[in-house]
Protein backbone atom coordinates (compact mmCIF):
# COMPACT_ATOMS: atom_id res chain seq x y z
CA UNK A 1 0.00 0.00 0.00
CA UNK A 2 1.85 3.56 -1.10
CA UNK A 3 1.95 5.72 1.95
CA UNK A 4 0.80 8.79 0.69
CA UNK A 5 3.56 11.94 0.99
CA UNK A 6 1.84 15.76 0.86
CA UNK A 7 3.12 18.93 1.43
CA UNK A 8 0.40 21.75 1.79
CA UNK A 9 2.32 24.98 0.62
CA UNK A 10 0.30 28.04 0.90
CA UNK A 11 1.93 31.44 -0.35
CA UNK A 12 -0.25 34.28 0.74
CA UNK A 13 1.55 37.39 1.66
CA UNK A 14 5.09 36.13 0.09
CA UNK A 15 7.61 38.90 0.27
CA UNK A 16 11.19 39.78 -1.73
CA UNK A 17 10.11 38.92 -5.17
CA UNK A 18 11.26 40.35 -8.18
CA UNK A 19 8.57 41.71 -10.26
CA UNK A 20 8.45 40.05 -13.72
CA UNK A 21 6.15 40.31 -16.62
CA UNK A 22 4.38 43.00 -14.94
CA UNK A 23 0.48 43.11 -15.72
CA UNK A 24 -2.06 45.38 -14.21
CA UNK A 25 -3.99 43.52 -11.49
CA UNK A 26 -7.84 42.97 -12.60
CA UNK A 27 -10.72 45.06 -11.74
CA UNK A 28 -12.38 44.95 -8.51
CA UNK A 29 -12.52 41.27 -6.54
CA UNK A 30 -15.28 39.44 -4.43
CA UNK A 31 -14.80 37.31 -1.70
CA UNK A 32 -16.13 33.98 -1.78
CA UNK A 33 -14.83 30.30 -1.74
CA UNK A 34 -12.08 28.71 -3.68
CA UNK A 35 -14.94 27.09 -6.42
CA UNK A 36 -16.83 30.35 -6.93
CA UNK A 37 -19.75 29.23 -9.57
CA UNK A 38 -20.07 33.38 -10.15
CA UNK A 39 -18.60 36.18 -11.38
CA UNK A 40 -15.80 37.45 -9.62
CA UNK A 41 -12.69 36.34 -7.88
CA UNK A 42 -12.75 34.61 -4.30
CA UNK A 43 -10.06 35.80 -1.51
CA UNK A 44 -7.64 32.41 -2.21
CA UNK A 45 -7.91 29.79 -4.91
CA UNK A 46 -6.86 26.42 -4.31
CA UNK A 47 -4.40 24.61 -6.70
CA UNK A 48 -3.29 20.77 -6.56
CA UNK A 49 0.14 20.23 -8.14
CA UNK A 50 1.08 16.65 -8.14
CA UNK A 51 4.16 16.55 -8.21
CA UNK A 52 7.57 13.71 -8.27
CA UNK A 53 8.62 14.84 -4.92
CA UNK A 54 10.27 11.76 -4.12
CA UNK A 55 11.52 8.09 -6.20
CA UNK A 56 13.80 7.92 -9.15
CA UNK A 57 12.79 11.59 -11.10
CA UNK A 58 12.22 13.62 -7.76
CA UNK A 59 15.40 16.15 -9.70
CA UNK A 60 12.46 17.20 -11.90
CA UNK A 61 9.35 17.40 -9.71
CA UNK A 62 11.62 19.48 -7.33
CA UNK A 63 12.85 21.85 -10.29
CA UNK A 64 9.72 22.28 -11.43
CA UNK A 65 8.35 23.22 -7.95
CA UNK A 66 11.03 25.58 -7.39
CA UNK A 67 9.58 27.34 -10.45
CA UNK A 68 6.06 27.12 -8.92
CA UNK A 69 6.85 28.68 -5.80
CA UNK A 70 8.38 31.92 -8.09
CA UNK A 71 5.30 32.20 -10.20
CA UNK A 72 2.99 32.02 -7.13
CA UNK A 73 4.80 34.69 -5.22
CA UNK A 74 5.37 36.78 -7.88
CA UNK A 75 1.64 36.47 -9.13
CA UNK A 76 0.73 37.36 -5.68
CA UNK A 77 2.87 39.91 -4.84
CA UNK A 78 2.13 42.03 -7.30
CA UNK A 79 -1.52 41.53 -7.10
CA UNK A 80 -1.58 40.52 -10.21
CA UNK A 81 -5.26 39.23 -9.71
CA UNK A 82 -6.25 41.87 -7.83
CA UNK A 83 -7.06 40.77 -4.13
CA UNK A 84 -7.15 37.15 -4.61
CA UNK A 85 -4.39 34.87 -3.64
CA UNK A 86 -3.24 31.51 -4.95
CA UNK A 87 -2.68 28.79 -3.37
CA UNK A 88 -0.85 25.63 -3.84
CA UNK A 89 -1.40 22.28 -2.27
CA UNK A 90 1.44 20.56 -3.03
CA UNK A 91 1.14 16.53 -3.60
CA UNK A 92 4.19 13.80 -3.79
CA UNK A 93 2.84 11.33 -6.27
CA UNK A 94 6.31 9.72 -6.48
CA UNK A 95 6.87 7.36 -9.30
CA UNK A 96 2.96 5.86 -8.78
CA UNK A 97 0.85 6.10 -11.79
CA UNK A 98 -2.15 4.57 -8.99
CA UNK A 99 -1.45 7.58 -6.60
CA UNK A 100 -1.14 10.34 -9.46
CA UNK A 101 -4.82 9.19 -10.39
CA UNK A 102 -6.08 8.80 -6.69
CA UNK A 103 -4.82 12.37 -6.13
CA UNK A 104 -6.34 13.88 -9.29
CA UNK A 105 -9.97 11.80 -8.23
CA UNK A 106 -9.48 13.63 -5.26
CA UNK A 107 -9.16 16.80 -6.69
CA UNK A 108 -12.12 16.57 -8.89
CA UNK A 109 -14.39 15.51 -5.97
CA UNK A 110 -13.06 17.92 -3.56
CA UNK A 111 -14.77 21.64 -5.02
CA UNK A 112 -12.28 23.64 -3.26
CA UNK A 113 -9.33 22.99 -5.93
CA UNK A 114 -10.22 25.18 -9.41
CA UNK A 115 -7.25 23.30 -11.48
CA UNK A 116 -4.16 20.87 -10.97
CA UNK A 117 -0.74 21.33 -12.25
CA UNK A 118 0.31 18.21 -13.34
CA UNK A 119 2.96 15.58 -12.90
CA UNK A 120 5.95 15.17 -15.98
CA UNK A 121 5.63 11.29 -15.70
CA UNK A 122 3.79 10.06 -19.52
CA UNK A 123 2.33 7.21 -17.45
CA UNK A 124 1.00 9.35 -14.56
CA UNK A 125 -0.35 12.40 -16.91
CA UNK A 126 -2.24 9.57 -19.27
CA UNK A 127 -3.46 8.31 -15.87
CA UNK A 128 -4.97 11.40 -14.99
CA UNK A 129 -6.14 13.17 -18.16
CA UNK A 130 -9.49 11.51 -18.14
CA UNK A 131 -10.40 11.94 -15.19
CA UNK A 132 -9.76 15.83 -15.17
CA UNK A 133 -12.10 15.57 -18.51
CA UNK A 134 -14.92 13.70 -17.13
CA UNK A 135 -14.46 15.79 -14.02
CA UNK A 136 -14.12 18.93 -16.11
CA UNK A 137 -11.08 20.49 -14.14
CA UNK A 138 -7.97 22.23 -16.11
CA UNK A 139 -4.59 19.98 -15.67
CA UNK A 140 -1.43 21.77 -16.77
CA UNK A 141 1.55 19.40 -17.20
CA UNK A 142 5.23 19.91 -17.60
CA UNK A 143 7.43 17.19 -19.72
CA UNK A 144 4.91 13.91 -20.06
CA UNK A 145 5.37 14.04 -23.97
CA UNK A 146 3.58 10.85 -24.47
CA UNK A 147 0.84 10.41 -27.14
CA UNK A 148 -2.50 10.15 -25.13
CA UNK A 149 -1.98 12.71 -22.49
CA UNK A 150 -3.80 16.07 -23.82
CA UNK A 151 -7.28 14.44 -24.78
CA UNK A 152 -9.79 17.06 -24.54
CA UNK A 153 -10.20 20.81 -23.66
CA UNK A 154 -8.83 20.47 -19.92
CA UNK A 155 -5.43 19.05 -20.88
CA UNK A 156 -2.59 21.42 -21.39
CA UNK A 157 1.29 21.03 -21.92
CA UNK A 158 3.84 23.57 -21.52
CA UNK A 159 7.01 21.82 -22.58
CA UNK A 160 7.08 21.60 -26.28
CA UNK A 161 7.63 18.15 -27.90
CA UNK A 162 10.91 18.01 -28.63
CA UNK A 163 9.90 17.24 -32.08
CA UNK A 164 8.43 20.51 -33.04
CA UNK A 165 11.55 22.19 -32.35
CA UNK A 166 14.73 19.51 -33.43
CA UNK A 167 15.10 21.12 -36.42
CA UNK A 168 17.15 23.66 -35.54
CA UNK A 169 19.53 21.72 -35.52
CA UNK A 170 20.02 21.81 -39.20
CA UNK A 171 21.66 24.63 -39.26
CA UNK A 172 24.63 23.36 -37.18
CA UNK A 173 24.98 20.13 -39.09
CA UNK A 174 25.34 22.11 -42.25
CA UNK A 175 28.15 24.05 -40.57
CA UNK A 176 29.57 21.64 -39.05
CA UNK A 177 29.48 19.85 -42.46
CA UNK A 178 28.00 16.07 -41.31
CA UNK A 179 27.57 13.89 -43.85
CA UNK A 180 26.90 10.93 -42.23
CA UNK A 181 25.63 10.09 -38.50
CA UNK A 182 24.25 7.08 -36.32
CA UNK A 183 21.18 6.87 -33.80
CA UNK A 184 21.51 6.03 -30.12
CA UNK A 185 18.13 5.77 -28.73
CA UNK A 186 16.59 4.21 -25.49
CA UNK A 187 13.71 2.37 -26.26
CA UNK A 188 12.15 1.80 -23.36
CA UNK A 189 10.65 5.09 -23.25
CA UNK A 190 7.89 6.22 -25.80
CA UNK A 191 9.27 9.69 -26.25
CA UNK A 192 12.40 8.76 -26.68
CA UNK A 193 11.77 5.53 -29.29
CA UNK A 194 9.14 8.80 -31.51
CA UNK A 195 12.28 10.63 -31.53
CA UNK A 196 14.68 7.84 -32.54
CA UNK A 197 12.10 5.87 -34.67
CA UNK A 198 11.11 9.27 -36.35
CA UNK A 199 11.55 12.36 -35.47
CA UNK A 200 15.56 12.39 -35.13
CA UNK A 201 16.01 10.50 -38.46
CA UNK A 202 13.22 12.51 -40.46
CA UNK A 203 15.07 15.95 -39.10
CA UNK A 204 18.61 13.96 -40.26
CA UNK A 205 17.44 12.84 -43.50
CA UNK A 206 16.16 16.10 -44.83
CA UNK A 207 19.47 17.96 -44.08
CA UNK A 208 21.27 15.42 -46.72
CA UNK A 209 22.56 13.30 -44.08
CA UNK A 210 23.33 9.80 -43.82
CA UNK A 211 22.59 7.24 -41.40
CA UNK A 212 24.93 4.57 -40.67
CA UNK A 213 22.92 2.66 -38.09
CA UNK A 214 20.71 2.83 -35.43
CA UNK A 215 20.90 0.98 -32.03
CA UNK A 216 18.51 1.04 -28.77
CA UNK A 217 18.90 0.73 -25.54
CA UNK A 218 17.21 -0.34 -22.39
CA UNK A 219 16.12 2.04 -19.81
CA UNK A 220 18.65 0.30 -17.11
CA UNK A 221 21.57 0.36 -19.08
CA UNK A 222 24.21 1.94 -18.29
CA UNK A 223 27.13 -0.03 -19.98
CA UNK A 224 27.06 1.37 -22.95
CA UNK A 225 30.74 -0.62 -24.13
CA UNK A 226 29.47 -2.89 -26.94
CA UNK A 227 27.28 -0.12 -28.77
CA UNK A 228 29.35 2.46 -28.48
CA UNK A 229 32.48 -0.01 -30.16
CA UNK A 230 29.78 -0.73 -32.97
CA UNK A 231 29.47 2.89 -33.50
CA UNK A 232 32.80 4.07 -33.75
CA UNK A 233 33.35 1.21 -36.34
CA UNK A 234 30.87 3.15 -38.42
CA UNK A 235 33.05 6.17 -38.33
CA UNK A 236 29.74 8.16 -38.52
CA UNK A 237 30.27 12.19 -38.64
CA UNK A 238 27.93 12.69 -35.50
CA UNK A 239 25.95 10.13 -33.33
CA UNK A 240 22.93 11.28 -32.07
CA UNK A 241 22.51 10.37 -28.29
CA UNK A 242 18.52 10.47 -27.38
CA UNK A 243 19.17 8.78 -23.82
CA UNK A 244 17.57 9.07 -20.60
CA UNK A 245 19.25 11.95 -18.35
CA UNK A 246 21.60 9.70 -15.89
CA UNK A 247 22.58 7.53 -18.83
CA UNK A 248 23.91 10.79 -21.17
CA UNK A 249 27.52 11.15 -19.07
CA UNK A 250 28.14 7.74 -19.25
CA UNK A 251 27.35 7.15 -23.44
CA UNK A 252 29.25 10.37 -23.63
CA UNK A 253 32.70 9.46 -21.89
CA UNK A 254 32.78 5.88 -23.31
CA UNK A 255 32.62 7.20 -26.85
CA UNK A 256 35.15 9.93 -26.08
CA UNK A 257 37.51 7.50 -24.57
CA UNK A 258 37.47 5.07 -26.98
CA UNK A 259 38.39 7.95 -29.23
CA UNK A 260 35.36 9.27 -30.89
CA UNK A 261 36.40 12.82 -32.18
CA UNK A 262 32.96 13.60 -34.29
CA UNK A 263 29.85 15.91 -33.35
CA UNK A 264 27.99 14.42 -30.27
CA UNK A 265 23.98 15.68 -30.47
CA UNK A 266 21.21 15.17 -27.84
CA UNK A 267 18.32 16.64 -26.64
CA UNK A 268 16.87 17.93 -23.50
CA UNK A 269 17.93 15.47 -21.40
CA UNK A 270 21.38 16.36 -21.79
CA UNK A 271 20.41 19.78 -20.02
CA UNK A 272 19.87 20.39 -16.11
CA UNK A 273 23.24 19.38 -15.48
CA UNK A 274 23.09 15.98 -16.70
CA UNK A 275 26.48 16.02 -18.08
CA UNK A 276 28.21 17.34 -14.75
CA UNK A 277 29.93 13.67 -14.46
CA UNK A 278 30.88 13.42 -17.60
CA UNK A 279 33.08 17.11 -17.02
CA UNK A 280 35.66 17.37 -19.99
CA UNK A 281 34.83 14.47 -22.01
CA UNK A 282 31.23 16.00 -22.84
CA UNK A 283 33.07 19.57 -24.00
CA UNK A 284 31.73 20.19 -27.16
CA UNK A 285 28.04 18.15 -27.28
CA UNK A 286 25.28 20.32 -28.23
CA UNK A 287 21.58 19.19 -28.27
CA UNK A 288 18.48 21.33 -29.54
CA UNK A 289 16.47 22.59 -26.11
CA UNK A 290 13.41 24.11 -25.10
CA UNK A 291 15.32 26.24 -22.68
CA UNK A 292 18.27 27.68 -21.56
CA UNK A 293 19.23 30.24 -18.68
CA UNK A 294 21.95 31.35 -20.77
CA UNK A 295 19.20 32.40 -23.94
CA UNK A 296 19.00 36.30 -24.61
CA UNK A 297 15.62 36.41 -24.91
CA UNK A 298 14.33 39.32 -22.43
CA UNK A 299 11.41 37.21 -21.29
CA UNK A 300 14.22 34.61 -20.32
CA UNK A 301 16.47 36.67 -18.85
CA UNK A 302 13.90 38.30 -16.80
CA UNK A 303 12.95 34.81 -15.28
CA UNK A 304 16.54 33.85 -14.73
CA UNK A 305 17.22 36.75 -12.56
CA UNK A 306 14.21 36.69 -10.42
CA UNK A 307 15.23 32.94 -10.21
CA UNK A 308 18.73 33.32 -9.15
CA UNK A 309 17.71 36.26 -6.59
CA UNK A 310 15.40 33.60 -4.81
CA UNK A 311 17.61 30.44 -5.29
CA UNK A 312 20.85 31.49 -5.48
CA UNK A 313 21.37 28.98 -8.62
CA UNK A 314 19.94 29.17 -12.50
CA UNK A 315 17.38 27.39 -13.48
CA UNK A 316 16.64 24.23 -15.59
CA UNK A 317 14.16 23.49 -17.91
CA UNK A 318 12.04 22.01 -15.49
CA UNK A 319 11.89 25.09 -13.17
CA UNK A 320 11.03 27.28 -16.20
CA UNK A 321 8.26 24.87 -17.05
CA UNK A 322 6.58 25.02 -13.40
CA UNK A 323 7.10 28.80 -14.03
CA UNK A 324 5.58 28.97 -17.00
CA UNK A 325 2.70 26.53 -16.14
CA UNK A 326 1.25 28.76 -13.31
CA UNK A 327 1.61 31.90 -15.65
CA UNK A 328 -0.66 30.52 -17.98
CA UNK A 329 -3.11 29.32 -15.14
CA UNK A 330 -2.82 32.73 -14.00
CA UNK A 331 -3.56 34.20 -17.19
CA UNK A 332 -6.67 32.01 -17.61
CA UNK A 333 -8.15 32.66 -14.24
CA UNK A 334 -7.91 36.27 -14.75
CA UNK A 335 -8.93 36.22 -18.52
CA UNK A 336 -12.29 34.09 -16.73
CA UNK A 337 -12.36 36.44 -13.49
CA UNK A 338 -13.26 33.46 -11.78
CA UNK A 339 -12.62 30.43 -9.95
CA UNK A 340 -15.33 28.26 -11.59
CA UNK A 341 -13.33 25.30 -13.50
CA UNK A 342 -15.22 25.67 -16.57
CA UNK A 343 -14.88 29.34 -16.54
CA UNK A 344 -10.73 28.91 -16.25
CA UNK A 345 -10.99 26.50 -18.76
CA UNK A 346 -12.69 28.94 -21.42
CA UNK A 347 -9.99 31.44 -20.44
CA UNK A 348 -6.92 29.29 -20.63
CA UNK A 349 -8.14 28.60 -24.08
CA UNK A 350 -8.49 32.40 -24.35
CA UNK A 351 -5.08 33.09 -23.45
CA UNK A 352 -3.14 30.05 -25.72
CA UNK A 353 -4.81 31.28 -28.56
CA UNK A 354 -3.23 34.68 -28.07
CA UNK A 355 0.52 33.26 -26.44
CA UNK A 356 2.67 35.40 -24.28
CA UNK A 357 6.04 35.53 -23.00
CA UNK A 358 7.41 33.11 -20.30
CA UNK A 359 10.30 31.93 -19.05
CA UNK A 360 10.92 29.78 -21.98
CA UNK A 361 10.65 33.01 -24.21
CA UNK A 362 7.47 33.59 -26.63
CA UNK A 363 4.94 30.75 -26.23
CA UNK A 364 2.32 29.57 -28.54
CA UNK A 365 -0.19 26.80 -28.39
CA UNK A 366 -1.23 24.36 -30.92
CA UNK A 367 -3.88 21.88 -29.93
CA UNK A 368 -3.15 23.00 -26.25
CA UNK A 369 0.23 21.82 -26.30
CA UNK A 370 3.07 24.54 -26.19
CA UNK A 371 5.29 25.61 -28.96
CA UNK A 372 8.99 27.38 -28.41
CA UNK A 373 11.45 29.05 -30.95
CA UNK A 374 13.93 26.86 -29.17
CA UNK A 375 17.77 27.10 -28.28
CA UNK A 376 20.98 25.25 -29.41
CA UNK A 377 22.71 24.39 -26.02
CA UNK A 378 26.05 23.04 -25.50
CA UNK A 379 28.39 22.01 -22.55
CA UNK A 380 31.55 23.67 -22.61
CA UNK A 381 33.30 21.09 -19.78
CA UNK A 382 31.82 22.80 -16.61
CA UNK A 383 28.49 24.73 -17.62
CA UNK A 384 25.71 24.78 -20.28
CA UNK A 385 25.91 27.66 -22.76
CA UNK A 386 24.16 29.01 -25.89
CA UNK A 387 25.58 27.86 -29.40
CA UNK A 388 25.61 30.84 -32.25
CA UNK A 389 26.32 29.73 -35.27
CA UNK A 390 28.93 31.66 -37.40
CA UNK A 391 31.03 31.60 -34.32
CA UNK A 392 34.27 29.89 -33.98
Amino acid sequence: MNMRKSWSRTLLAATGATALLAAAACGTNEAGESSSTGEGLPDTIKIMSIKEMTGPVSFAGENSTKGIDLAVEQINEQGFLGDTKLEIDLKDASDSTQEAASLATQAVSDKSYSAILGPGLSSQASAISPIAEKGEIPVIYYQAGSDGVLVGDYTYRVTAPAASYYHIIGDYLAEKKVKTAAVLYTSGNPTLTELGEKAVPGVIEENGVTIKRSDTVSNDTQDFTAVTSEIIKADPDAVFLLLLGPQNPRAVSQLKQKGYDGEIIGMTTMGAGNLETAGEDAAGVVWPSNFSARSEVPSTQEFVKAYEEKYGELPNNYAAEGYDAVWLLARGIKEANSADRVAIREGIAKVAAEGFDGAQGPLSFENNDVRVEGVIASWNGSEEVVVTLGDD
